[in-house]
């Protein structure tokens, strides 16, 4: 690796303002309110269960007694890229330096944060900070968005509650409250569709988002069928695999059909594999295949084929899928380096794989899946750090290989930009 050049490349790539096309940020509480909401992210207390199991979990309702706790074990995970992410933010946000995270220290790490935090421009300090220019939300159809400064708070509709519906009672009763009709009904479920929808259309939406179990299978399902399955489902009668699989290709395809209608994309988050591990911490328990096949899909790009489908997937053996299907598919574009796959051994593989086999109008480079703005620019730098490697040795590679034009560095940035920004504008249509 030559140093100097990835050096080089990385201080320009990091001037670059961030547009974050995926979070979990909540706009009225976008930002911690205390050091022990920063530590209390799910990837913290999971870390350090998996370490040194927690049977009685952490006391989360407890700001310092649970940072007090937290920095007694905090050590335990001081080789990973999580633990680089907060020694990062707190350094860059709270003027706290990495020699101070010691566990007799914590009153004075929870105290120093504090009264930045307290600070009423905080927030906005954090956005500066930061260079964030547009945070995507992921939103609930019955959210109350009412006041979101929609100008840097971009909606997105999470579908996954339309998908799983014939087995969620509790969805037929919100959806038929939001909708005004009755959820009960393949009708009822239709509008509440149609509204959410509309709502979030007229609120700027950029995307439609589906986190999918792994090997869905996609198929076209008549309407007659769906009825009957949520008919059975109504009476209190147990659903079959088959008709829970049934239903979820209905509602892939009442989706896709909105997303066509409104040209809006659907975001495919592929494989993960819900509540697997019976101790785990909130947000800890999911984990997916190792063999996980986007096969089940074709039926759906092929049907929808004037309906892009921006995709992340978790697996290895899916991450040379997704990029082969990108490769061949006018309508997939491999988006970011999702939960497991957020660390830099993976992102530089699929980086060089992606970069190498996928049109460079089509690669969505990052998002950060946070939970705070906090996390946003620790996130993005470790992501600018690989794409600078990985730039880097392409402009190496291309002064000696036999097949390449020589690769500039302005060249190399402009791709950069492309990967990070105006990839993210053109597929989300933002202004």
């Amino acid at each position: 690796m030559n140093n100097a050049l990835v050096k080089q490349l990385w201080q320009e790539i990091d001037k670059l303002p961030i547009i974050d096309p995926h979070t979990h940020i909540r706009p009225r509480h976008s930002t911690a309110l205390s050091i022990a909401e920063i530590l209390s992210y799910h990837y913290y207390t999971e870390l350090v269960n998996a370490t040194e199991f927690q049977p009685g979990g952490f006391p989360t309702d407890d700001p310092r007694r649970f940072t007090k706790t937290l920095l007694e074990k905090l050590s335990i995970i001081s080789n990973t890229v999580q633990y680089d992410w907060l020694l990062s933010l707190a350094q860059n946000l709270y003027g706290i330096s990495r020699q101070d995270w010691a566990p007799d220290n914590w009153a004075s790490l929870f105290d120093r944060a504090q009264q930045v935090i307290d600070q009423p421009s905080y927030p906005q300090d954090v956005i500066r900070k930061s260079n964030i220019k547009r945070v995507f939300l992921t939103n609930a159809y019955n959210e109350d968005l009412a006041g979101v400064d929609t100008s840097f708070y971009v909606p997105c509709l999470r579908v996954d509650p339309f998908m799983d519906y014939a087995s969620s009672p509790k969805e037929w009763a919100s959806l038929g409250l939001f909708a005004g009709t009755d959820g009960r009904t393949v009708a009822g479920y239709k509008a509440g569709l149609d509204k959410a929808f509309a709502r979030f259309a007229e609120l700027g939406m950029a995307y439609a988002a589906f986190s999918s179990p792994p090997n869905l299978v996609t198929r076209y399902v008549a309407e007659e069928d769906a009825a009957r399955v949520l008919a059975k489902a109504v009476t209190g009668a147990a659903l079959s695999a088959e008709e829970k699989g049934l239903w979820a290709a209905y509602g892939m395809n009442q989706v896709a059909e909105r997303c066509r209608r409104y040209g809006r994309p659907f975001h495919l988050m592929i494989g993960v594999n819900r509540t697997t591990y019976a101790q785990g911490v909130p947000s800890g328990t999911d984990l997916f295949d190792s063999v996980n096949s986007m096969k089940g899909y074709d039926y759906l790009l092929n049907e929808y084929a004037d309906v892009t489908f921006p995709t992340s997937v978790l697996s290895d053996t899916s991450g040379l899928e997704l990029t082969a299907a990108a490769w061949i598919r006018h309508n997939v574009w491999p988006s970011g380096h999702w939960w497991y796959s957020n660390q830099p051994t993976d992102i530089a593989r699929e980086l060089e794989r992606r970069l190498n086999a996928v049109p460079y109008r089509k690669l969505i480079g990052y998002y950060s899946d946070a939970y705070y703005l906090e996390f946003v620019a620790p996130k993005f730098r470790m992501y600018k750090f690989e794409l600078a490697v990985a730039l880097a040795n392409r402009i190496e590679r291309s002064q000696i290989h036999p097949n390449m034009a020589p690769l500039s560095v302005e060249s190399a940035l402009q791709l950069a930009e492309d990967v990070l920004i105006n990839n993210v504008k053109r597929v989300y249509k933002l202004a």
